[in-house]
């Protein structure tokens, strides 16, 4: 079950000749990189409710605003504001303000949560910008949360931990695609949110499109979890539709997301 688990189905490996161009150059040379662009809008729909997001960009290439819009209703305004001086982006949703301290590469290192900077989530990052290590620090002590190992420029392996911060309660197996995740869209979750993870604001995304995943559950050893993805493109070989197909302890499930991107001059 595993081993069926880690390739996609035979319809998902029949994916269309976009995807072939959107590839790498491979080994007979026949591919072409797919070129980055900003994405514009994402639709989520879990099967009960489409949510979707509008990002609008700085000159920076920095999200500074996002028109968020949850089963048909009134958008919604999510503003982000840069103190440059002192590293730090406050993020305004609902009127919630939180503040996340920023490298010097524009990534989040903290995300604090209380307002003496004195608990946060905490982030690391490999020499190459693609995130390894989440904690959380609280009672003067960090718990690690999530450990990632990344591989070629992809995220094998997401180990997520108990509370206790040493004990493994799920190691989800990632394995990819051939075709290039040239706009960084975030499938890992391990910051579980549609919209933060864009333009790397937690660094950079695998440089792959996910194939699939296992999920290695401590407490459940003799269960095989996971998801397959599929896809489909646009004119310009981009990821226009994600769709993921798992199983988990309620039963199987589908979402997809739907992207629009941003074009030349806009």
């Amino acid at each position: 079950m595993k081993r069926s688990l880690m390739f996609l189905s035979a319809a998902v490996l029949a994916l269309s000749t976009a995807f072939i161009s959107s590839c790498s150059d491979d080994e007979s040379g026949g591919g072409s990189k797919v070129p980055p662009a900003k994405i514009k809008t994402i639709a989520f729909n879990d099967g009960f409710a489409i949510e979707s997001w509008a990002f609008s960009y700085d000159d920076q290439d920095r999200v500074t605003s996002i028109s968020n819009v949850y089963d048909g209703g009134d958008p919604a305004t999510i503003t982000y504001t840069y103190d440059d001086a002192a590293s730090e982006l406050t993020i305004d949703k609902d009127g919630n303000e939180t503040v996340y301290a920023l490298d010097t590469e524009g990534r989040v290192i903290k995300e604090y949560w209380n307002e003496d900077k004195t608990e946060w989530e905490g982030y690391q990052y490999n020499s190459d910008g693609r995130m390894i290590k989440i904690f959380e620090h609280y009672s003067g002590a960090d718990h690690l949360k999530y450990d990632l190992t990344v591989e070629d420029n992809n995220t094998t392996h997401r180990i997520r931990y108990e509370d206790d911060g040493t004990t493994v309660r799920e190691d989800r197996e990632f394995t990819y695609t051939i075709g290039d995740n040239a706009s960084g869209i975030h499938q890992i979750y391990a910051v579980d949110s549609e919209w933060k993870n864009i333009a790397g604001l937690y660094g950079k995304q695998s440089e792959k499109l996910v194939e699939a995943y296992v999920r290695h559950i401590t407490e459940e050893p003799g269960t095989s979890y996971g998801a397959t993805y599929a896809y489909t493109f646009d004119d310009k070989d981009r990821v226009a539709t994600q769709t993921k197909n798992g199983t988990s302890s309620g039963g199987t499930f589908t979402e997809s997301w739907a992207y629009t991107y941003y074009e030349d001059g806009e």
